[in-house]
């Protein structure tokens, strides 16, 4: 592995103390709250529910085509 100059070695500093200062969850916490989350937001997707996208104003009525 190559050595790093001084500037590198300070930017790699840096960025270590930027990441202790993150608010860190365990996964074992996070997971089902995000397993819910999803289930909770399943009736406004559009991928799953097709009439969600009819009630959209912005959704295109015709395709473009390119010729």
């Amino acid at each position: 592995m190559d050595e790093l100059d001084e500037t590198q070695l300070n930017n790699h500093v840096e960025s270590l103390k930027q990441q202790l200062q993150y608010n860190r969850v365990k996964t074992s916490v996070s997971i089902p709250e995000l397993v819910k989350w999803i289930e909770e937001k399943m009736t406004e997707d559009a991928f799953l529910n097709p009439e969600v996208v009819k009630e959209n104003p912005w959704v295109e009525t015709s395709k473009c085509v390119v010729l």
